[in-house]
């Protein structure tokens, strides 16, 4: 999941799965933008919740292409109450999250505000954003001062992540010292 919101709030409790973009015609229906998720795994997660406004929502279904996802919940059945919805941000908490049955698969939400270290200890910071890429996601790693260093989140660099203690470890592709803030 990708969040490019470097100017919001990001709440840690919060798993970010998208944005509601504006209505599709009048039955209630309303274009989804998923950072990075499967706009299916709506149907399955459960709170979902909106922000701006604050509310739950249950869906009803998913249809369209994963690059183009028309979302229809529960109660909301006509154009303008999907209107009041346009802008919203979707979350949920990371307990309603379906388990990721892959190795090495991980949620946006495993990476969000957790401490960096290198394999040697040296601790670089904190990742404050994810942006994904079409090879694999770039870790925004701020440093102490503010400095930020970019790392590809892949198995190269990526050798452990400590869900229980925030910690990711990594091993990076560039020396240690140009990483580190001055």
């Amino acid at each position: 999941m990708g969040l490019r919101r470097r100017n919001r709030t990001i709440h840690k409790d919060r798993v970010y799965l998208g944005r509601l973009i504006k209505p599709h015609a009048l039955s209630g229906e309303i274009k989804f933008n998923p950072f990075g998720c499967d706009p299916g795994m709506l149907e399955n997660v459960s709170p979902l919740r909106l922000e701006s406004p604050d509310r739950e929502v249950e869906v009803e279904y998913v249809r369209g292409s994963d690059n183009a996802p028309i979302v229809k919940f529960r109660g909301v059945d006509n154009r303008e109450e999907s209107q009041k919805l346009s802008g919203a941000l979707v979350w949920t908490s990371e307990a309603g999250l379906p388990a990721l049955e892959e190795e090495n698969a991980y949620y946006e939400a495993d990476f969000l505000f957790s401490r960096v270290v290198t394999v040697a200890g040296v601790e670089l910071g904190e990742v404050v954003e994810v942006i994904e890429t079409g090879a694999s996601d770039v870790l925004v790693v701020r440093g102490p001062g503010g400095r930020e260093s970019l790392l590809p989140a892949n198995l190269e660099v990526v050798k452990e992540v400590r869900r229980a203690e925030q910690t990711i470890v990594v091993d990076p592709p560039l020396l240690e010292d140009e990483l580190l803030p001055d």
